[in-house]
């Protein structure tokens, strides 16, 4: 059985890490800006 804690810390540390990459970044500012995916 999981707990809803480990799972929630688990997808933080794993976006933060996917955050670190240069595609990531460009992706995430782009919706944030434009509201539409950014395909690269």
């Amino acid at each position: 059985m999981m707990n809803e804690q480990w799972l929630l810390d688990l997808e933080r540390k794993n976006f933060m890490e996917l955050l670190a990459t240069n595609k990531a970044k460009a992706r995430v500012e782009c919706m944030l800006k434009n509201g539409k995916l950014l395909r690269n």
